[in-house]
């Protein structure tokens, strides 16, 4: 292919070379500004995460601030590695040659690849390119593979990865243009269309175009498509999968059991398959995303091993598309909404199980651990509080906070603090556990 034609297609691909503004859509400046931060630091900038979680547009409002800031628009390239001419018709190698040769050859220049995963070899022309310390370099992917890979420890100790998520409630608020109350006084006073905005939150999910979307039936194919393509494109495009049938049967039969323990030989022996593979799919799947694995917490690896797992999806909207199910699994999807919460602040959350079972427990810095139950009612069972004493009682000297996430009871008794799953999720678990 002539540099002429790999212009044309970069060109495209970067519309404020010409002078052509485009709208980026609401900034998510929790990421934006980490982003740029990094961006600034001379390491690679790495963007993980589920695909169409909006990694794109945050890519996207990158370059915005850059190009405002006073950087030199030609300055940067932006790469679509997912379009087929990178495959087809020039490599990129070839692309980066081009673009110094035809569009710009000064120095400040600002690399920008999109879903690099796509490209065969990628790591070793991101490390060359790192290595001549000429560039500012941004990445972003859909798989964890991308730096789990054998080829990734070429760029090992190079790069800050900034996992970005689909929307968090206080983010679907601000998309669907609801007002953010400003502290727990005016969470309380608003608390009845709060909890409005949550239901419709627990069945859309937080995907961002699919948060812009009035008709359901519209949203939810929308998501169906996102689902194929993630199973398709970042599992069995990426893995070699011996069995597809299993691997869908087993998706959607975790996605519809959301929150429930499950064991590998139980569901091996139930999908006709055996224990290796259902652990390497569920793996690929996390790989990718889709779903997480919650192990149970244990100081013994050996018991923590053997004990039971549980599953959680990367989106609630994207599990109810897939399960056909909601109204009757408020509670899980919940409990789904707390578990994405914590990741999002950085904790590694287990589950516990003795007599009764608490639903998360973190292990602070401090090494003293708190406990979270999640009952999504204003009718609390006695077996949520027992479990916390419980729990209470094993770890006497490391047990921290107690903690019952609520529909919309807010209290503190007997050393237990009961929230409201609107004020949780907007508040923080950091703020809420004192982390």
């Amino acid at each position: 292919m002539t540099d002429t034609t790999i212009t044309d297609i970069l060109t495209e691909f970067n519309p404020w070379w010409r002078g052509a503004a485009e709208s980026t859509g609401i900034r998510r400046e929790r990421y934006l500004s980490k982003i740029i931060q990094y961006a600034d630091t001379g390491e690679i900038t790495v963007l993980n995460g589920v695909r169409r979680s909006g990694k794109t547009t945050l890519l996207h409002q990158t370059i915005e601030y850059m190009i405002a800031g006073g950087k030199n628009p030609k300055s940067i390239l932006f790469v679509n590695c997912d379009d087929p001419h990178l495959h087809s018709e020039f490599s990129l190698e070839e692309a980066v040659e081009a673009y110094r040769r035809e569009i710009y050859g000064g120095e400040g220049i600002t690399l920008v690849f999109d879903e690099i995963q796509s490209i065969d070899g990628w790591q070793r022309w991101i490390k060359a390119w790192y290595d001549l310390k000429k560039y500012t370099i941004i990445i972003s992917g859909s798989t964890s593979s991308l730096l789990t890979s054998g080829l990734a420890s070429l760029i090992s100790g190079r790069y800050l990865k900034i996992t970005v998520y689909p929307l968090d409630f206080a983010e679907y608020l601000m998309f669907k243009g609801a007002d953010m109350p400003k502290d727990r006084l005016a969470m309380r006073a608003e608390r009845f269309k709060l909890m409005e905005h949550l239901r419709n939150y627990m069945n859309e999910g937080g995907f961002p175009a699919v948060v812009a979307l009035k008709d359901e039936n519209i949203r939810k194919e929308l998501i169906a498509g996102y689902y194929g393509t993630i199973i398709f494109r970042d599992i069995e495009g990426v893995r070699e999968i011996r069995n597809p049938k299993v691997l869908h049967d087993l998706m959607e039969y975790l996605l519809a059991n959301t929150a429930l323990p499950f064991s590998y030989s139980r569901i091996a022996k139930m999908l006709d398959s055996d224990v290796s593979t259902i652990k390497d799919y569920i793996g690929f799947a996390q790989e990718a995303y889709l779903i997480y694995e919650l192990k149970m917490f244990s100081y013994s690896v050996r018991v923590q091993n053997a004990s039971g797992r549980k599953i959680y999806a990367t989106d609630c909207g994207l599990r109810n598309a897939v399960s056909f199910k909601f109204s009757e699994d408020a509670g899980r999807l919940a409990e789904n909404l707390v578990f994405l919460s914590l990741l999002r602040c950085g904790f590694e959350p287990y589950f516990w199980k003795k007599k009764n079972e608490v639903d998360f427990v973190i292990k602070h810095r401090d090494y003293t651990l708190s406990a979270i139950n999640v009952c999504y009612s204003d009718e609390i069972p006695e077996r949520e509080t027992k479990s916390l004493r419980e729990f209470s009682d094993e770890f006497a000297d490391k047990a921290g906070k107690k903690v019952i996430v609520t529909a919309s009871v807010e209290k503190e008794e007997d050393g237990i603090v009961y929230i409201p799953l609107y004020r949780w999720l907007l508040s923080g678990a950091e703020e809420i556990l004192g982390a």
